[in-house]
């Protein structure tokens, strides 16, 4: 059961405080995701209201998801418009792309050893945003939607076969004009999980639906000009889940208990303005917090995990070396704790403790030619192991699992009209 935890604690530092949708743009990524304590185009994801600052550009791009062997590729495509004379009427925004991620955080179930219930992927439909902007405060709005049908319908089937499976997720945000030195971010979103299935896995349960199926979370943040220099970034962000399945066999309830959960987290950057071409990032969240556990599991049956953070930090560079060439190097540490059980009546508990750090190290390099804006996460290995560049980049088998990782990781472009 340890290794099942485990396989949670691999996923949690990534989507625990996440933003609903998709990957993380090249920039961010490059340094070290530091993107709630910096401006950045990207951030319209997360802090809805700043589109007005993003009006009329169009964004592309591609990653490898699957980064041992570069068979996962993820693209997209979007464009903002400025509505009106100087966009007097706002800014829309519309993505394109292949799919959504899973709601859940809890990729892999402990509880139920299997995947958590609504943590599958979803072919995308619909990525919206829209953004007034007002003299001393502007207003985001932003609906995703996924989903993925299917019903057979034939005389040797008694009755038809059909499933429905759904995510919707609704934002707002606003940000404040707070005096000459301060303005503030915050945002809000909520999402909704669908479910109707009468002949998949749980076939044998009869009809299977949905019984709690809403996550919810908030996020403040704050720009504050201490000097020329030195700008302070405040943030903090709450999120909490309940997704669970029913059936009509009464059976089904004592094997199948869904997923509840928080995560909280707090923390102050700097973004340092060291000169013209070179800004320094730092950050210390000093505390962080996520649990999980079943969400309605049958007498006798507990669980739980949870993780403590203590501290998380971030630090990130970016140089312009050139007015065409843009350098950039980020880094992240976190001193943690995760803490699991897992109990059956009549059987020994399953409990572990276990305290670590983790460290992760990012380069990336930023192109500027005529109206585009180029960034691309570099595999940490290129430096040293510069490979084939044009048919991706390769090793011996026997130096280590990478083998088949790409020079470039993440490629995005930003054009600007």
């Amino acid at each position: 059961m340890n290794k099942l935890f485990a396989v949670v604690l691999s996923v949690l530092f990534v989507v625990a405080v996440a933003a609903p949708l998709m990957a993380t743009d090249a920039r961010q990524e490059s340094m070290a995701f530091v993107g709630n304590y910096i401006e950045d185009d990207y951030n319209i994801f997360t802090w809805y209201a700043t589109l007005p600052s993003y009006s009329n550009m169009v964004w592309i791009g591609m990653q490898d998801l699957d980064r041992d062997d570069g068979n996962d590729m993820f693209y997209y495509l979007g464009a903002s418009y400025g509505l009106g004379s100087e966009n007097k009427y706002g800014t829309v925004a519309m993505f394109l792309y292949d799919y959504s991620p899973g709601l859940n955080p809890i990729g892999y179930n402990p509880w139920e050893e299997g995947p958590g219930v609504f943590s599958q992927p979803l072919d995308n439909k619909f990525t919206l945003l829209y953004a007034y902007p007002m003299e001393k405060m502007s207003l985001g709005l932003f609906f995703s939607r996924a989903d993925r049908a299917a019903k057979i319908e034939g005389e040797a089937l008694t009755p038809s076969q059909e499933y429905h499976y759904a995510y919707t997720t609704l934002g707002a945000g606003f940000r404040f004009d707070m005096g000459e030195k301060a303005y503030t971010d915050v945002a809000f979103d909520i999402n909704f999980g669908s479910y109707k299935d009468n002949f998949s896995e749980y076939s044998g349960y009869g009809e299977v639906t949905a019984d709690a199926n809403k996550m919810y979370g908030f996020r403040g943040r704050m720009f504050y000009q201490w000097n020329e220099t030195i700008t302070w970034v405040p943030y903090a962000n709450f999120r909490m889940f309940d997704f669970r399945l029913k059936a009509d066999s009464t059976d089904f309830a004592d094997t199948h208990f869904g997923d509840k959960g928080m995560m909280f987290n707090f923390g102050l950057g700097a973004n340092i303005k060291v000169n013209e071409d070179n800004l320094l990032v730092f950050a210390l969240e000093p505390y962080g917090y996520e649990k999980y556990e079943p969400s309605e599991p049958p007498a006798g049956e507990t669980g739980e995990f949870k993780v403590t953070t203590m501290p998380r930090l971030f630090l990130a560079l970016e140089s312009d070396v050139k007015d065409w060439l843009t350098l950039r190097a980020g880094a992240s540490k976190d001193l943690y704790k995760d803490e699991s059980k897992h109990e059956t009546e009549g059987v020994v508990p399953d409990k572990s403790t276990f305290t670590g750090t983790s460290f992760d190290f990012y380069l990336g390099l930023g192109f500027h030619v005529a109206d585009f804006d180029i960034d691309a996460v570099i595999n940490n290995e290129v430096p040293m192991h510069l490979g084939y560049w044009l048919t991706g980049y390769g090793r011996d088998y026997y130096d280590g699992p990478s083998n088949n990782s790409l020079p470039i990781l993440v490629l995005t472009a930003a054009y600007h009209f």
